[in-house]
């Protein structure tokens, strides 16, 4: 394993590690059979915890998610038909992630710190959420009438679910980046062994050859000698 593919690795389980910590609050809300209040008021204190985090903490996360994106690149540096599909496909499952990240669990994030500003409202899913209530309702297709202004406690349980349900989904493209990376040492390291195995394999037919012409030079001079005696 080289420096970069070092690189991608570690950028990949650090962020497996953040959102293993994350599963622990997200598994209660979106696989439990019934949603707890406790479950939802605990997931809320643990996002904006990390919300509201030191600089430091937010500067190492976004420092490792581009420790991964630069290991990508520099892996693709070298275009070989291997780097093009794996590394290249990992490449596209890592942004994936980190746009999944920039552009649901962040702006979610700041709307559950700041559940009145109507700016981070309008760019978050939870307007999403009341377009397609209101669509439905002037439909008739449903008789509830989705609120206006400041975020509800409903809409604030649908929110950290939706951060819930990203999560899962950015660890499920980090996995096919595991998954790539894999495949790409394995079958290296196959076509290394085989190579290795045509080296010795030539090495072994020169040096049988060189072997047998050695033999036989002896008896190619032996032969005029015999001549001469006769």
């Amino acid at each position: 394993m080289g420096f970069r593919t070092g690189a991608v690795v570690s950028s990949v389980a650090f962020l497996f590690g953040v959102l293993f910590i994350a599963s622990i609050y997200d598994f209660p809300l979106l696989y439990s059979a019934t949603l707890e209040p406790a479950a939802v008021d605990a997931a809320d204190r643990f996002y904006l915890s990390i919300h509201n985090a030191p600089t430091a903490v937010t500067a190492l996360l976004h420092g490792m998610m581009g420790l991964g994106i630069v290991g990508l690149i520099a892996k693709l540096h070298h275009w070989t038909e291997m780097a093009k599909y794996f590394d290249g496909g990992s490449l596209a499952l890592f942004m994936g992630g980190v746009c999944m990240y920039g552009g649901v669990v962040v702006p979610n994030l700041r709307l559950l710190n700041d559940p009145t500003n109507d700016y981070l409202l309008l760019r978050s899913a939870i307007m999403t959420q009341r377009h397609a209530q209101k669509e439905a309702f002037d439909k008739g297709h449903s008789t509830f009438a989705p609120p206006q202004g400041p975020m509800t406690p409903d809409e604030r349980t649908s929110c950290i679910r939706i951060i819930s349900a990203t999560n899962t989904i950015i660890a499920a493209l980090l996995l096919g980046v595991v998954v790539l990376q894999t495949s790409q040492w394995y079958l290296e390291r196959q076509d290394n062994i085989q190579k290795e195995a045509n080296r010795r394999k030539q090495e072994a037919l020169l040096s049988s050859s060189s072997s047998s012409s050695k033999a036989a030079a002896p008896a190619a001079a032996a032969t005029p000698e015999a001549k001469k005696d006769q």
